[in-house]
């Protein structure tokens, strides 16, 4: 179940955190950088260090997430 979670569902959560922290803070880096805390906290007290690797791997995809809602949100107000 584990696998399932780090390799799908969390990938989802950070994408979508992504999108919706970018409509909403409006700041991409601070998005990515709430993202990365968060799953760095989530590191250390709820899995191990292995984790770390996939913390920066969400933490891109929240960036990725961030840079397409901010182009969305470019292109609609011209």
């Amino acid at each position: 179940m584990e696998f399932f979670m780090a390799l799908f569902i969390f990938p989802l959560i950070s994408f979508l955190f992504g999108i919706i922290g970018q409509i909403l803070i409006k700041k991409i880096y601070i998005v990515v950088g709430i993202t990365f805390l968060g799953w760095f906290i989530a590191t250390f007290t709820i899995f191990n260090e292995s984790f770390l690797i996939w913390v920066f791997i969400y933490s891109l995809l929240a960036l990725l997430g961030a840079l397409i809602a901010g182009a969305i949100q470019k292109y609609r107000k011209k």
